[in-house]
């Protein structure tokens, strides 16, 4: 399958070639390693390797290229006897070219003839789309190879990197790719050939498609089930066969070399016959492109790419955390990725026909523990305390503003100004910290066993936060009042614990203040609260919703849509309500209720009928039993 993108390299039809895979597919070894072996051995010109940093280039370099010249006489008789020739980032040869390893820079790529440029995991360098404001890293690249005219050859190989978030797009022709930035955007420029192979029962070719699809899996809803119910390495190796899309026929490991060696590449415009015959004319373009799917690449039993499938599955359904099924998307399958939010879409008219009834401020049946979260706005305070149950199944318990500060004016009350006077965020201890919520038909209250609070906002804000929270560490409360700040970095962790804050600690430690604040990815966590939020069954992770909302939180809650670049306003409505439930899902993070044991939970999170004490009943049936204590049994975390 590597051989006719390779022969591209000699060929004078395409100046462009991109190549779409999954990691480890052999890419590397076989258009970039023998694309050098082959221009040093046949048709010399000057040639750069870009990796995705200098570090990889330096890595590459020792440990790829050094090696094989080492190991190939042909390629080791034709290095320059010249010990200056042979150094870390350029190889010069006998006849006269050299090999450059680079990376994504405008000193890298400019200023410079370059015959052959060759890119290498092209969907992982951050700047990859501006590369020091002037240009994409393929415009930049393939600009270096003009002068050499149809001999000039940039090559571009990745596995895919990118999300893409319209869930309504559809193919307009056979081998469209999804609207993906990245390497996937080059391949839609490119001839866009597929691999086909044969069927070992009827013989009809088919296409092994990136990503799932040839293993009939079941729809995402009930494979979110099974996950639960079954071992997932049983499911993986019951479902590691692919499906024939003409006879229904199913084929397993033992085939899939056979139906490689028959495979061919086929072109848009193009289709192939039972026999392996090839017809039609390709898509019209100077560039020829790739893109082959996890199923057909040799280096990955079947069985194993879809047990790490599964394994992200469960990590989804138990964490909320999309990262692994991202991850291996990109990896393993070669596809894009949908993310799990953008793919369950809902609207606010969607969301007011899921509403239940229970009294608003009170805990309903199922509730283990609270979590409150605090969004701090220019003069207001905006709270949400959320109940959360067993898998982390939720309901929202109340919802309210405070605006009005205890400052004495001369109406008796000033508008709340949290970025001027510390003294309004004491107004947040009984309001929110200390407050209680009965549990429905019972006399048992809760209060939440962990508040958090923005601590961003106008200027201002972040210092009076940090000194209300140094009050609070006062009383004994600080690790029942902690703040937070969210980060879009989407490759961070989910939550870390910093303390940048360093100016009132006497024993400074280096780089070390003495008020702790939890770094949040938001992005990682809204994905979570989505995906539950999209929920439409009872069970772990179902967000329920009560009747007595106002219309605001249901605009709020749909304000912000998920793009390749993170979570962003899709318009200017106000997103309190998103950012207050994905800041009481990062509280169950910090809690670690993701891995409580339900049958054997912590003390703050037993049932509520655990909590209740029996009655005492009397040896005589006339006298009246004692009523239940009123206790509250919320411990502080």
């Amino acid at each position: 399958m590597m051989v006719e993108p390779l022969d591209l390299i000699a060929g004078r039809e395409y100046t462009g070639i991109m190549f779409v895979g999954p990691a480890r597919t052999g890419k590397t070894f076989s258009l970039i390693h023998a694309a050098v072996s082959y221009v040093v051995t046949c048709a010399p010109g000057d040639t750069l390797v870009v990796q995705m940093s200098q570090d990889a280039a330096r890595d590459f370099s020792r440990m790829e290229v050094d090696r094989v010249i080492r190991h190939s006489p042909e390629l080791a008789r034709r290095l320059s006897p010249r010990a200056r020739d042979d150094n870390t980032y350029d190889k010069f040869f006998r006849s006269g070219m050299v090999l450059k390893l680079g990376w994504p820079a405008v000193s890298q790529l400019s200023s410079k003839t370059i015959k052959y440029v060759l890119l290498t995991d092209y969907d992982r360098p951050e700047n990859r789309d501006n590369v020091s404001g002037e240009g994409t890293l393929w415009d930049l690249a393939y600009k270096r190879i003009q002068t050499y005219m149809s001999r000039g050859k940039c090559l571009a190989e990745s596995s895919p990197g990118e999300d893409y978030d319209d869930p309504k797009w559809r193919a307009q022709t056979a081998h469209e790719a999804p609207p993906a930035d990245g390497i996937l955007s080059l391949y839609n420029m490119g001839t866009r050939a597929r691999w086909y192979w044969p069927c070992v029962h009827c013989g009809e070719y088919w296409e092994p498609t990136p990503g799932l699809k040839p293993f009939a899996l079941p729809e995402f809803k009930e494979l979110t089930k099974l996950v639960l119910a079954e071992d997932v390495m049983s499911i993986a190796a019951r479902y590691a066969k692919v499906i024939c899309p003409h006879c229904g026929a199913a084929a397993d490991m033992t085939h899939r070399r056979e139906m490689n060696l028959r495979g061919v590449w086929i072109h848009e415009g193009q289709t192939v016959r039972a026999d392996g015959t090839v017809e039609g004319e390709r898509r019209g373009t100077p560039y020829a492109s790739y893109w082959l799917g996890g199923a057909a690449a040799p280096y990955q039993r079947w069985d194993g790419l879809l047990h790490k499938y599964l394994q992200a599955v469960l990590t989804y359904v138990r964490t909320g955390d999309e990262s692994p099924l991202r991850n291996t998307t990109y990896q393993d399958q070669g596809a894009p990725y949908m993310p799990r939010a953008a793919a369950k879409r809902r609207t606010p008219e969607e969301f007011m026909e899921r509403l239940e009834s229970w009294p608003r401020g009170a805990i309903p049946a199922g509730v283990r523990f609270l979590t409150a979260a605090v969004d701090v706005q220019a003069h207001r305070f905006v709270v949400h305390v959320m109940g959360w149950g067993v898998g982390l199944e939720s309901w929202l318990i109340e919802r309210f503003t405070i605006s009005r500060s205890r400052r004495e004016e001369e109406d008796g009350f000033a508008v709340l100004d949290p970025a001027a006077y510390v003294e309004d965020w004491f107004i947040l201890e009984d309001k929110v910290v200390a407050k209680r919520y009965r549990v429905v038909d019972t006399e048992i209250e809760l209060k939440p066993v962990l508040v958090l609070c923005d601590s961003g906002g106008r200027d201002g804000v972040t210092d009076k936060a940090y000194r209300y929270w140094r009050t609070m560490r006062a009383k004994g409360l600080g690790k029942l009042f902690m703040l937070v700040k969210g980060v879009g970095n989407l490759n961070a962790q989910r939550t870390a614990l910093t303390y940048p804050d360093a100016r009132a600690r006497k024993d400074r430690q280096a780089g070390r203040g003495d008020v702790p604040v939890w770094l949040l990815n938001v992005n990682q966590i809204k994905d979570g609260v989505a995906g539950d939020l999209g929920r439409e069954e009872y069970g772990p992770g179902f967000v329920h919703l009560p009747d007595w909302l106002d219309p605001e939180y249901f605009t709020e809650i749909t304000a912000e849509t998920r793009t390749a670049k993170g979570w962003e306003r899709a318009t200017s409505a106000p997103n309190e309500a998103f950012d207050l439930h994905a800041y009481n899902r990062a509280a169950c993070i910090i809690l670690k209720a993701e891995t409580i044991k339900w049958d054997k939970p912590p003390e703050w999170a037993r049932p509520i009928e655990d909590r209740v004490e029996r009655e005492v009943v009397a040896d005589d049936d006339s006298k009246p039993r004692k009523p239940p204590k009123r206790r509250n049994w919320t411990t502080q975390w």
